[in-house]
């Protein structure tokens, strides 16, 4: 679980031996413990990696272990970080103000616990300690008894996946643990095993079914004798067994291969978890013609993919849904019946319960069969009604207590080691909520739970990692269409993968989680999410909570804390911090401090945040925040400041950013006010790689040369020539071998004079522009040729072009979004050429009141997915001129000519007349704030 730490400790170790040496520090005994020190950390990693390795399961004892482990790991962190803060001022070193004995003292203690831990080491058996795939498969064997018995028909789905295994080579089932993949593919073995796969068409037979169970940490001989066993029409077990156990592997190989060659076979194989299990056995299968077939399990979208490319013939990936709310219910009344509860049926509010539940199990099977067992205790209608007034509870308890979570585990332990405290760190956010990926990058990098890897940027890895866990169906990704820095805006993590990692906080020691939205009576998941009080994380939602409300976090816990997130929704008058939290200095080795949502002006900023030394990242996203303390200049170890406070909210802010040398994200607000009305000074900040909101109004423009090693940054400018030209000539300087993106928003700014237009064409040209927004008077666009083949986003505002833009703009082959405002085009006719914006998704036409025709011909915008045309009063389309409009998702039309209105209308009933079209096909089609569809 610390891995990410020992690594970091490592490098911290080397360095402070480098700084050592470098000044020629007399400190002997510090050097020797620090080189003592390296040796004790490789021990550490050693031991983490047995341990987090070889237990995969939720042993009581390998988890004391793990955490004492992290505690040790982390303690050297804290007494490291001390010799890694820069100091201020060059005549001194930050080694002479720390008290060498106190230093070695600490050290040695250390190694005593390491001494201790090595003992404990001894005396586990890693080796005997259950592992997740046996654990896993009697889970799977209680809950797919349970879900088999009381199984509930999807007659639409198995149908589809009858069809598709008669014309495909390889079907997949694919979908998050819970959801009864594994059922459905049984129900099919069972239909299959007995002939005719459940219909009546001869060509349904086969000669021999084979069920496997692969999955993670699989024996891949167990799987060849199970295939061949079931697949050999000629095998006696009380015979052949013997035989069967005396072959080499690659003899059971090829007569696994030939019985498939030679016969119709059909084979599952239940829970594959990744490429690397199909390359292990895929030598058992034939590559050529065969008219056996193969039917996967698979969590991880990916694995199924790589099955299909690898296998011959015809493949297809079923992606299973969730139980509707009338299938939950009928399986909830199915177990239901089999209990002594009398009159279920005519009970309303027994009724309503079966459809809450089958909403907060998300239409889990599993999950709503581990309630009902869990339930199966209760006898009469006045329990059951009692669980009703807490469901949401009692079924959290019953995720945890009956099994569903462990069913759900091996989700966790298939991660890679780099994945496992980035899944962990997701149980933090708030349930049912959005969660904005880039933030959550931002929280990894600070941790330091990213790779560091040469040919990627830390936010390529990140992004890598959300691919990973949405592969995995642990996550649900949001790609945005309209970002060109970010491939997802947002994902969500489902209730039930939330109750997991709350769980693994829980035993792990990696999150705590209060919950203040229910008022003093926390959140039920809010306590149980960590037991002991070792908290190393702790998140607080501060939604109702009022002043003398009990706050669970001793004085002892706020030395262990390295991360403190605060979040509000509200904020209610009278609301007062809570007293515990009023002095965040007592935080000394905070890293991440995090305040989301709340109103400084109803109450104070917590003291003492210009005194954590140690912080790496400060967040008042969304908060409303008078002014920034000046004290922020102190926190040398910053990497990440994040001050977009409230829109419309005003903050001053101190001219300190230039003390923060290790800076390497910064994000200032739209607007904000400086002291005394002076320039911020960036001067000096050479780590800085993201620059959010620059304003050469309130920034000085030339620091921005300094700043060699910048990878994004999104400016606005307020028509100032001079300052577009200094911004151009940064945008054209090498950026240390990294390609800088900049996005530029210019507004008041009339090109009038030649001056003002070669100033543009110039900045136009620069290979670093992806985003462009003008505001101004502009009339001809440069030719294609002369704009950057980068540009992803180009807005328009007033600009009187008199030329068609799109015949320059369609030629753009990254260009992902189109606005055009406010007169941007003064003409009457506009044309969409046959293969032109080969990339377009977004486009907007808006109060162009001059236009009257649009002309789309066919092939242009092959990607277009949302289309606005608003107050375009005179534009007019015939019905054929709107075929385009189908292959739509969005479509929002207002204030425009009532021809082009009953047009759209037309389009819109002929396309639901259409038998090709599919109802999640048709585009969603709004006009005048009127939805088509309703």
């Amino acid at each position: 679980m610390a891995e990410a730490a020992i690594e970091k400790i490592g490098s911290w170790v080397k360095y402070i031996h480098y700084f050592v040496m470098k000044n020629r520090i007399s400190y002997i005994r510090v050097r020797q413990q620090l080189e003592d020190l390296i040796n004790e950390i490789r021990m550490l990693r050693a031991f983490l990696r047995d341990a987090d390795s070889k237990h995969d399961a939720s042993s009581k004892r390998v988890n004391n272990f793990l955490r004492n482990v992290t505690d040790i790991i982390y303690r050297i962190e804290d007494v490291l970080a001390r010799f890694a803060i820069p100091d201020n001022s060059p005549s001194v070193t930050s080694l002479a103000l720390i008290d060498a004995r106190q230093i070695t003292k600490e050290i040695e203690e250390i190694k005593n616990k390491i001494e201790y831990l090595t003992r404990i080491h001894r005396t586990i058996d890693f080796s005997d300690v259950s592992t997740t795939s046996s654990e896993n498969r009697i889970a799977r064997e209680i809950f797919g008894d349970q879900i088999v018995q009381h199984y509930v028909e999807r007659p639409d789905e198995m149908v589809v996946l009858r069809s598709y295994i008669d014309q495909c080579r390889v079907v997949s089932i694919c979908g998050m643990a819970g959801l009864g993949k594994t059922t459905l593919a049984q129900k099919l073995y069972q239909d299959f095993l007995l002939g005719g796969g459940g219909g009546a068409d001869d060509h349904h037979q086969f000669d021999a079914v084979a069920w496997v169970y692969v999955s993670h940490k699989f024996s891949r001989r167990k799987v060849l004798e199970d295939l061949y066993e079931q697949l050999n029409p000629n095998h006696d077990s009380s015979e052949d067994n013997d035989v069967v156990s005396k072959m080499t592997e690659a003899e059971l190989i090829h007569r696994v291969r030939e019985i498939q060659q030679n016969l119709k076979c059909l084979v599952f194989l239940d829970d594959i978890c990744s490429r690397h299990d199909w390359d292990t056995i895929r030598d058992a299968f034939p590559s050529g013609e065969t008219p056996s077939k193969i039917l996967i399990t698979t969590r991880v979208r990916s694995a199924a993919e790589f099955v299909q490319m690898k296998a011959p013939g015809e493949t297809y990936v079923h992606k299973l849904r969730r139980l509707t709310e009338d299938e939950g219910c009928h399986l909830f009344r199915k177990m239901v019946r089999l209990t002594d509860v009398p009159d279920f049926e005519a009970n309303e509010i027994l009724v309503q319960m079966a459809k809450e539940t089958v909403n907060l199990c998300e239409g889990s099977p599993v999950a709503i069969i581990g309630f009902l067992q869990f339930m199966a205790t209760k006898h009469t209608l006045e329990e059951w009604m009692m669980v009703h007034r807490r469901l949401e509870s009692f079924i959290r308890k019953s995720h945890e207590f009956r099994g569903t979570l462990q069913l759900l585990s091996s989700s966790y332990y298939n991660l890679p080691h780099e994945l496992r405290s980035c899944f962990l760190y997701l149980g933090h956010f708030q349930e049912h909520s959005r969660i904005e990926s880039e933030k959550l990058y931002l929280l990894w990098e600070a941790e330091g739970l990213i790779d560091d890897r040469r040919e990627q940027t830390l936010r390529e890895v990140a992004e890598g990692y959300l691919v990973d866990l949405a592969d995995r169906s642990m996550v649900e990704v949001h790609e945005d269409e309209m970002s060109v820095s970010t491939r997802f805006k947002s994902f969500q993590l489902s209730k039930l993968m939330r109750d997991l990692c709350l769980l693994k906080n829980k035993e792990l020691g990696f999150f705590k989680v209060v919950d203040f939205e229910r008022g003093p009576q926390l959140v039920p998941d809010s306590l149980s999410s960590l037991s002991r009080n070792e908290a190393y994380r702790l998140a607080i939602n501060l939604d109702k909570y009022e002043d003398g409300y009990d706050f669970p976090l001793e004085d002892n816990e706020k030395e262990h804390i390295r991360s403190l997130l605060f979040s509000t929704k509200e904020n209610h008058q009278g609301f007062v911090w809570p007293r515990k939290l009023h002095r965040l200095s007592d935080f000394r080795y905070l890293r991440i401090l995090d305040f989301n949502g709340f109103d400084f002006q109803v109450t104070s900023l917590p003291q003492g945040i210009g005194k954590l030394v140690h912080m790496r990242y400060l967040s008042f996203r969304g908060c409303i925040l008078p002014e920034l303390p000046s004290s922020i200049g102190n926190l040398t170890c910053l990497i990440i400041l994040d001050l977009r406070v409230r829109p419309l909210s005003k903050i001053t802010i101190p001219d300190v950013m230039w003390k923060l040398k290790k800076l390497k994200h910064l994000y200032f607000p739209l607007s904000f006010l400086t002291r005394y009305a002076r320039k911020l000074r960036l001067k000096g900040l050479i780590e800085l790689e993201t620059l959010i909101n620059f304003n050469p109004g309130m920034m000085n423009v030339n620091d921005l040369s300094q700043l060699l090693k910048l990878q994004y940054m999104s400016l606005n400018i307020g028509g100032s020539v001079e300052d577009i030209a200094c911004v151009t000539k940064r945008m054209n300087m090498d950026s240390h071998g990294q390609r800088l993106c900049t996005c530029i928003k210019i507004s008041n700014f009339d090109c009038y004079t030649e001056e003002k237009h070669s100033v543009i064409r110039s900045l136009l040209a620069s290979q670093s522009l992806i985003i462009f927004s003008l505001e101004g008077h502009f009339r001809r666009l440069p030719v294609f040729d002369d704009i950057s083949q980068n540009i992803a986003r180009i807005e328009l505002i007033g600009s009187e072009l008199i030329d068609n833009p799109m015949r320059t703009l369609e030629k753009l082959p990254n260009l992902r979004v189109l606005v055009l405002n406010d007169d941007a085009f003064i003409g009457k006719e506009m044309v969409c050429s046959a293969a032109g914006f080969v990339e377009l998704k977004h486009l907007e036409l808006l109060n162009l009141q001059k236009l009257e025709k649009w002309t789309v011909e066919e092939g242009a915008m092959p990607k277009l997915s949302t289309l606005a045309i608003q107050s375009c009063g005179k534009l007019i389309m015939l019905t054929e001129e709107l075929q385009f409009v189908g292959r739509l998702r969005q479509m929002i039309v207002s204030r425009v000519h009532e021809e082009l209105k009953a047009n759209l209308g037309e389009v819109h009933v002929l396309m639901n007349e259409s038998t090709s079209k599919v109802q999640n096909a048709r585009p969603n089609i709004s006009i005048d704030d009127v939805d088509l569809e309703q």
